[in-house]
């Protein structure tokens, strides 16, 4: 069953299928529930981690660019921020929104607030078609722009300088495009990082266990890390046009003051990931390679993270990454690199992480496969709530969708029936259409070996 389950299980582990079912003939999204929504999050503010640690990280992500390209001047918004969405988002595109404002005011401190004048607004959100980005960045999901209003003015800018972050003095005016046509989490997942970037830090650092600024793509909201980086970045200490060891001199003043649980705590002085870590990682996850081309790769990120002494959640990411791309081709070696991530992102995190529940997904489904479903529900019960945590509506569905066919199995019908819906009420928010979720549906339907029902 391995060699037939585990690419199933690719299709329901990535954003779009990769892999087509023929419709059911009796559709479970018939009647759809309404669509589930996250509530708000208690505020947090500070984290467990040592303050010499985040010294190091904040000077990183701030003075450089993902490109690796280095930043010369400290750079921000001085003064209120204001944010216009314009184009035709959906409505709980602008709830999203809102949402994610009232957090940078609660938890970050941002003078930040959302107006109706575009024209007037420091940062603009523009609602553009996933065709248009793709003929502009082929590759991403949305972008954030320095120095242009709307999309006009990117298409006729994209090839000069004004487009350049490294080339700023002070942040003035930002735009961000980001398609209409995906599902409400994806929309809200853009609005998060984008936003994230307009205002602070513009580089990534795979060391981060804990935030967006990470382009592992675990975590998909702000987390506590995230809004202490953009309290420290509107710090009354600093300012537009500081340099390097400018920002270094006031940072242990600011650090303290805005994360004083850090200063006792030791740091795990984490190495630096090489490029070389990153390319092979990139090269694994991304579109440009041919299969043999990404399983090398992804081999390589793996003997990398060992040699180089990355013995972390980036090793784990890296076992993971090679589970993902030879899960087709060997699936028995995918299965072993799933379980050795696993492994590694329990001891890191423990049960209730967002890297343990993803990966979760894909041990819980080896289980189901070999019918066993007592231990396919051991990984289940505690990704279900780290991804309520995480606030991951397509991973919750996933979760929900094969418990939901554990207990149909068990006979335990009704309480299958009413965790299907749940199941399609999450999926409302973190999937695009109702034929990808009974795509998905069956998907997971063909994961447990054919029993009888009421089998055991």
């Amino acid at each position: 069953m391995i060699r037939f389950v585990l690419p199933i299980l690719a299709a329901l582990a990535a954003c779009t299928p990769q892999e087509q079912v023929s419709r059911r003939a009796d559709p479970a999204t018939t009647t759809l529930p309404a669509m589930k929504q996250f509530p708000d999050q208690p505020v947090r503010r500070g984290v467990a981690r040592s303050n010499v640690d985040i010294f190091n990280e904040f000077l990183d992500l701030t003075f450089s660019l993902e490109s690796g390209q280095t930043i010369q001047r400290f750079t921000r918004f001085e003064g209120p921020v204001t944010v216009a969405l314009t184009g035709q988002h959906a409505p709980i595109v602008g709830r999203d929104l809102d949402r994610l404002l009232a957090r940078m005011r609660n938890e970050a401190g941002l003078q930040i607030s959302r107006v109706n004048n575009a024209a007037a607004a420091n940062i603009v959100v523009q609602g553009i078609s996933k065709r248009q980005l793709r003929r502009a960045a082929p590759n991403a999901a949305c972008i954030v722009v320095p120095r242009v209003a709307n999309w006009q003015q990117f298409r006729r800018a994209r090839f000069s300088r004004l487009g350049d972050w490294s080339s700023l003095q002070v942040r003035e005016r930002v735009a961000i495009f980001m398609p209409t046509d995906i599902s409400p989490q994806d929309a809200r997942d853009c609005l998060h990082e984008e936003l994230a970037q307009a205002l602070g830090p513009l580089n990534d650092l795979y060391r981060l266990p804990d935030s967006v600024y990470n382009d592992d793509n675990f975590n998909i909201v702000l987390s506590a890390y995230d809004m202490l980086i953009l309290r420290i970045t509107y710090a009354p200490e600093l300012r537009s046009g500081m340099a390097k060891h400018e920002v270094a001199a006031v940072l242990p003043k600011i650090l303290s003051r805005t994360n004083p649980r850090g200063a006792g705590i030791p740091a795990r002085g984490l190495v630096r990931t090489s490029a070389a870590w990153t390319n092979a990682i990139e090269a694994a996850l991304g579109v440009r390679s041919n299969p043999t081309q990404r399983r090398a790769a992804a081999t390589k990120a793996v003997q990398l993270a060992r040699s180089e002494g990355m013995n972390d959640h980036r090793l784990g990411f890296a076992y993971y990454a090679r589970g993902r791309v030879t899960a087709a081709q060997d699936p028995e070696s995918a299965a072993k690199d799933y379980a050795r991530a696993y492994a590694i992102f329990v001891n890191s995190f423990g049960p209730y992480a967002i890297h343990t529940a993803q990966t979760g997904l894909q041990m819980a489904s080896l289980a189901m496969s070999s019918a066993q479903f007592k231990q396919a529900l051991e990984f289940i019960e505690p990704s279900i709530l780290a991804a309520r945590q995480a606030e991951n509506g397509r991973l919750l569905f996933s979760l929900l969708a094969m418990k939901s066919e554990i207990y149909r199995i068990g006979g335990r019908v009704e309480e299958a029936r009413k965790l299907q819906q749940e199941a399609i009420a999450w999926g409302r928010y973190g999937i695009q259409s109702s034929a990808e979720i009974d795509d998905r549906l069956a998907l997971i339907a063909r994961l447990a070996p054919r029993l009888p029902e009421g089998g055991t």
